[in-house]
């Protein structure tokens, strides 16, 4: 549930308008589009992006297409000189000139056709091919770069469905306009061409027919997209639940609900296969609709009309083979026509819901890089700088006349220690995003030393230590040194590792700092998780480190380990520290108490107890140094 800023928080740190109606729409964009007016502008969001794209590369894009266009054109007019050259074969008694004149043209179209073809193929080989995958680069960088509002409420299992889908339907669609795509554009219009020069009944007959093929196939392809566009939708929340169960497997297995996903899955996959029917019911009306046109309306009329013309004359031998040749060559290329209609239907069908889902109807950077949000201008800070906050207030959009945080005043001053207390949903977590950066807040309400400064860019000079650490399925390395701006060298990487009190269990382990530590770091302890946190945040030495409760789920001996390694880590720095275990706070210069979203005490721990206030009272009813929950 995002919260949003109060005090008109509708403007960022650029004082440009946040657009949250736009956040909100992705969210629910996952319904279905096909309902949507035609006239809405992001109703072929995802087509438009497509052709962006390729704008980047058109020069290539065209000479590849130039040759696959002549190779198609030579092949497309050789039922004209077939039909000649048996006229001349006919007449053969008489000159053998015209026999060969038409036998090496035919020859020479085949082989022009085979030489232009394969330069074309060579060419995409060598333009084309990896545009494709870099679409798909492109679309996982807009997808990261989005702020941390967007990927709540998303199954991340979704988000990463429907990267693949735009990537793989992008690869598809490049592929098929060179090597299919042309040839119908091509083909089509020769057919009709063709036969207009062979009688004008035949050219019309063929015209009616591509127009009444196309006015039936737009109303089938209609239903196929809305029902492609329901089984993509189906398939994506199919793979996102899978993603999720597996990789909750954990609890899944804690809780030993193996059979209850199983049939969780079962249900849903019903659901997915009731979509699947429907799509293929409508393709086969599809097919079936251009079957009628094709078998029972243009065989007939066509063949009996021409073998009448021929018979009485109107029609010579050379004409009316062209127009056998022409009709052998329809019937068998207009079926690949009509499948690559219906297949770029579904295509666009399922680019559409991917895309709509993904980015709703804006338009992704496709010739240039992403740039971050926030002034670009404003730097990280390099020293600790007096922190300000004025009159911050929070809440969350689905209940915002309920703030989560309301009118805070706070300053911090250079290297103070800070904690911050309170119970469940007095505010703490909401702080701590709004310090990284994770919700935009109104460019007066942060000032650095003074200035206002942005909190996107007040986070570029924090060190955080989550509370969960989760950890790549990488090397132990690559999870310490994540984050860092320049590469460490294995002398720092281990300094800061030893400096975390996590050195000796990493030599222990089977490859040392190269051992993979297990999808969200699995294979390691929460204590070792959290030691390793803390050496990622002594390499990313920055002049703040927020710590949003380190040592809440350590035993008794990692929470020794632990806040030695912080307190090793916090020297020199501006520290804020959420906790509930109080008993690690009693060395803060000063702990704030938030109670319904409001500072109501602040001082030093014993300041504090003297008080005889919250903070007392919540001292006195820890157990063991923990915070009991009401």
């Amino acid at each position: 549930m995002p919260p949003v800023a109060c005090h008109d928080s509708r403007v960022d740190a650029a004082g440009d308008d946040i657009p949250w109606q736009r956040i909100r729409s992705l969210e629910s964009s996952t319904g279905d589009i096909v309902g949507a007016d035609p006239g809405d502008p992001g109703r072929h969001a995802g087509l438009r992006s497509y052709l962006s794209f390729v704008g980047t590369f058109k020069g290539s894009m065209l000479l590849v297409v130039a040759c696959f266009v002549v190779s198609n054109t030579v092949l497309a007019v050789l039922p004209v000189f077939i039909g000649r050259f048996v006229q001349a074969l006919a007449g053969a008694a008489e000159s053998t000139d015209g026999v060969y004149r038409y036998a090496a043209i035919i020859i020479g179209c085949n082989i022009l056709h085979d030489l232009t073809w394969r330069a074309g193929e060579l060419l995409y080989l060598r333009l084309l091919n990896d545009r494709g995958y870099e679409y798909e680069n492109i679309l996982f960088r807009s997808v990261i770069n989005e702020r941390y509002p967007y990927f709540v409420g998303k199954f991340t299992g979704k988000i990463s469905s429907y990267i693949a889908t735009l990537g793989r339907e992008f690869r598809d669609i490049l592929e098929t306009t060179c090597f299919t795509y042309v040839e119908q554009m091509i083909r089509v219009p020769s057919i009709i061409i063709i036969m207009f020069s062979v009688n004008l009944y035949s050219g019309l007959t063929f015209l009616v027919a591509v127009l009444l093929m196309m006015a039936v196939g737009r109303h089938t392809v209609r239903r196929t997209s809305r029902a492609e566009k329901r089984l993509a939708d189906e398939v994506s929340e199919m793979d996102g639940y899978v993603i999720d169960v597996i990789a909750n497997f954990v609890s899944v297995k804690s809780f030993r609900q193996e059979e209850t996903e199983y049939e969780q899955v079962i249900r849903r996959r019903r659901t997915v296969i009731e979509a699947a029917r429907r799509s293929y019911f409508w393709t086969v009306v599809f097919w079936a609709s251009m079957s009628l046109v094709v078998r029972y309306l243009v065989w007939p009329v066509s063949i009996l009309l021409n073998l009448h013309l021929y018979l009485t004359g109107q029609l010579s031998l050379a004409q009316f083979t062209t127009f056998l040749s022409v009709l052998v060559m329809f019937s068998d290329f207009i079926w690949g026509t009509v499948w690559e209609i219906a297949q770029l239907n579904l295509r666009l069908a399922r680019v559409e819901e991917a895309y709509r889902y993904l980015f709703a109807d804006r338009a992704i950077i496709v010739d240039q890089p992403v740039a971050l949000p926030g002034p670009a201008s404003a730097a990280a800070p390099r020293a600790p700088g007096r922190l300000e906050f004025r009159g911050l207030s929070f809440a969350y959009p689905e209940n915002d006349g309920r703030p989560v945080l309301a009118d805070i005043d706070l300053t911090i001053e250079p290297g103070e220690k800070i904690g911050i207390v309170g119970r469940s949903g007095s505010g703490k977590t909401t702080l701590v995003k709004l310090l990284l950066g994770y919700y935009p807040l109104p460019v007066d309400i942060v000032r650095v030393d003074g200035r206002p400064t942005s909190n996107y860019q007040l986070a570029a000079g924090i060190s955080y230590v989550p509370q969960d650490t989760t950890l790549f399925h990488r090397s132990i390395r690559d999870n310490i040194t994540y984050g860092t701006a320049v590469a460490a060298t294995q002398e720092q990487v281990e300094s800061a590792a030893r400096r975390a009190h996590a050195h000796g269990f990493i030599t222990q382990a089977p490859e040392g700092y190269d051992t993979l530590v297990g999808e969200r770091g699995i294979k390691l302890s929460t204590g070792q998780r959290q030691r390793i946190a803390i050496a990622r945040a002594f390499l990313d030495d920055k002049p703040m480190l927020v710590l949003d409760e380190a040592t809440s789920a350590l035993d008794s001996e990692s929470e020794v380990l632990v806040q030695n390694a912080l307190e090793e880590l916090w020297r020199g720095k501006t520290v804020i520290a959420v906790a509930h275990r109080l008993s690690t706070l009693l060395n803060m210069d000063r702990i704030i108490v938030l109670a319904g979203g409001g500072i109501v005490e602040q001082g030093s721990h014993r300041e504090l107890l003297d008080q005889r206030g919250r903070y007392h009272a919540l001292w006195q009813r820890q157990s063991g140094g923990m915070l009991s929950v009401d």
